[in-house]
C-alpha cells in the first residue's frame, strides 16, 4: 500500500538517533565549556533542555526593555531600603517598645522583594547589554519576574491573614473587656 501514515525507519517508536540531515544545533545555544550531548552528532555543539531561537532585539525594543530593567531595579532598592528599615526600626524599637518587632516580618518581606526585583533588573539589563543571547537572557528574567511576583503575592496573602487574625483578637479582647 502506498501513501498515507508509514512507520519510521528501522521500527520502533522512532526515538533514538536523529533523522539523517538533521544536522547539528546552531551556535549560540547553551552556556560554552558544557559537557557534550552523548547522542549528538560528532563535532556538534552542546545542547541543553531549553533552547531558545536566536533573535536579537533591535534598537527600539532593548531600549523599552532598558527601562523596564531601570524601573524594576528602581522598585528592588525602594523595597530593599523599606525592608532595611523596618527591620532596623523594628528590631532595635522593639526593646523600648514589644510592639515595634511587628515591623520585622514586613520588613523580611520588603527585603526579599526588593531583592527579587534587583535580580529582574539585572536580568533584563543582561539582554540589552549582551548580543547572541538575547532570548535566554530574557527567559531567565521572566522567571525571576515570576519568582518575585510569586513572594509577592505569598506574602500579601499571609499578611492579609495575618491582619484578620489581628483583627479578630481585637473584637476579642473587646467583647471580654465589654462583658465584664
Amino acid at each position: 500500500m502506498q501513501g498515507g501514515w508509514q512507520p519510521p525507519p528501522g521500527g520502533g517508536s522512532g526515538y533514538g538517533a536523529p533523522p539523517p540531515g538533521y544536522g547539528p544545533p546552531q551556535p549560540g545555544y547553551g552556556p560554552p565549556g558544557m559537557p557534550p550531548n552523548p547522542y549528538a552528532a560528532p563535532g556538534a555543539q552542546p545542547t541543553f533542555g531549553a533552547q531558545y531561537g536566536n533573535y536579537e532585539f533591535n534598537e527600539l525594543e532593548n531600549g523599552i526593555i532598558d527601562k523596564c530593567a531601570s524601573r524594576a531595579k528602581m522598585w528592588g532598592w525602594i523595597s530593599a531600603s523599606l525592608g532595611a528599615l523596618q527591620l532596623l526600626g523594628g528590631g532595635c524599637g522593639a526593646f523600648a517598645n514589644p510592639g515595634m518587632a511587628a515591623y520585622v516580618p514586613a520588613g523580611i518581606v520588603a527585603l526579599i522583594v526588593g531583592i527579587s526585583f534587583i535580580g529582574v533588573g539585572n536580568s533584563l539589563k543582561a539582554v540589552v547589554d549582551t548580543q547572541g543571547n538575547d532570548l535566554a537572557h530574557m527567559m531567565s528574567a521572566l522567571e525571576k519576574l515570576g519568582g518575585a511576583f510569586l513572594i509577592q503575592a505569598i506574602a500579601s496573602i499571609i499578611m492579609i491573614v495575618l491582619v484578620a487574625i489581628v483583627v479578630l483578637f481585637m473584637v476579642f479582647a473587646v467583647a471580654v473587656a465589654a462583658s465584664r
